[in-house]
């Protein structure tokens, strides 16, 4: 009987751990991909303090009381910011570095804003970054700043526009995390950005 050959063995773990790897990747990109677009449709879902709130609440039971970081900014606002990011695998070379925060905004016990920010790459970055702001006296249409074109964009705009307007501004790609190259224009990180008006 022939014993296996110890080149062969050694050939043999060393594609399995490549397997295992590859699959590793893949589960873990498509986890980072999920939690993003999940934190992203919290944002959307915001309409309230209390819906504010509650989503905190939800994500620090899912994450963990450390998933929001908290701070006191001059004015009164108190800030929630919460970010996903692909770091772990970006540093591979995988993919672009990117990451996802949602802030939220509140002063006074009121709600102030919402904010979700998606920013790709090492340099150039593309980033988008998208506010809602509550209470706030401003047009009721959405306000795109693109100084940085094509890389970098903002859009803001009021609570008040109808929830079909608003889920185009929340419709940020979270394919950005797990995309090889990434996105590389603010277009791609919020497809249909330059229709908005």
């Amino acid at each position: 009987m022939n014993r296996p050959r110890p080149l062969f063995i050694a050939l043999l773990v060393f594609a399995m751990s490549g397997v295992l790897f590859a699959l590793g990747t893949i589960a873990y990109l498509a986890y980072v991909r999920a939690m993003a677009s999940s934190l992203i449709k919290s944002a959307y879902d915001i309409r309230t303090k209390a819906d504010a709130e509650r989503e905190i609440a939800v994500w620090k039971k899912k994450m963990g009381i450390f998933f929001w970081m908290e701070g006191d900014h001059p004015g009164g606002d108190h800030s929630y910011d919460a970010t996903v990011a692909n770091l772990p695998i970006a540093r591979l070379r995988i993919v672009e570095p990117t990451g996802v925060t949602v802030g939220i905004t509140m002063n006074d016990g009121e709600l102030r804003s919402v904010t979700v920010i998606e920013s790709v790459g090492w340099y150039p970055v593309a980033s988008v970054w998208i506010q809602e702001w509550f209470g706030e006296k401003m047009p009721n249409h959405f306000h795109v700043s693109r100084k940085r074109e094509p890389y970098m964009a903002t859009v803001e705009f009021p609570s008040s526009l109808p929830d079909e307007e608003r889920r185009k501004a929340f419709a940020v790609d979270a394919g950005c995390l797990v995309r090889p190259g990434g996105c590389k224009t603010a277009e791609a990180v919020l497809p249909g950005i330059s229709q908005l008006k």
